[in-house]
Order: C-alpha cells, then sequence, then structure tokens
C-alpha cells in the first residue's frame, strides 16, 4: 500500500509543478486498516444473511409437507408409522 500512496504523491507534485492538476487522493491510504476490517465485517454479514435466508427457506417448506401430509387423509397413516418407527421427525410434527 505504501507504493501506491508514494505513487499518488508523485502524481500530486508533478501535478502542481506542471499546474494541471486533478484532485489529490493521497487521503485514501490513511484509512487502510479500517477499510479491510470493513470490507471483511461486511462479507461476513453477507454470507450470515444468506444463511438465514436460505434456513427460512427451508422451514417454511417443511411446515408446508408437514401440514399437507396432516391435512391428507391417504397420508395420515404413513405419518402414524413414522411416529411409531423413531425415524428423525421434523420439529412441528413430534408428539405431544
Amino acid at each position: 500500500m505504501e507504493s501506491v500512496v508514494n505513487w499518488f504523491q508523485d502524481w500530486s507534485d508533478a501535478c502542481q509543478y506542471a499546474n494541471e492538476c486533478a484532485p489529490d487522493l493521497s487521503f485514501v491510504g490513511r484509512l487502510e486498516p479500517w477499510s479491510a476490517f470493513a470490507a471483511i465485517v461486511l462479507m461476513v454479514f453477507a454470507v450470515w444473511l444468506l444463511n438465514e435466508r436460505g434456513l427460512r427457506k427451508v422451514l417454511e417448506r417443511e411446515q408446508r409437507v408437514g401440514a399437507a401430509v396432516e391435512a391428507s387423509p391417504r397420508l395420515a397413516p404413513l405419518l402414524g408409522q413414522m411416529k411409531g418407527s423413531g425415524a428423525p421427525i421434523a420439529p412441528h410434527q413430534r408428539a405431544a
């Protein structure tokens, strides 16, 4: 990062000498530890948000399937077999 700061400083010096100045962007190098930290925080937040969204979709789908199984008279015996067999049952299908 130091080489970039030096390049901007050289550019700024040359610009002032030629009187054709562009905006001085040498302040960019002074933000360095915080800009990297902010980028890491944003990436972690994005991954967490996508994970939560995916979990919400899975739970909604599971609830719809469970409601359809409980509402269907043809699938009621299957639900009884699942509860009696010791097979893993979704949280909304656990016996009271």
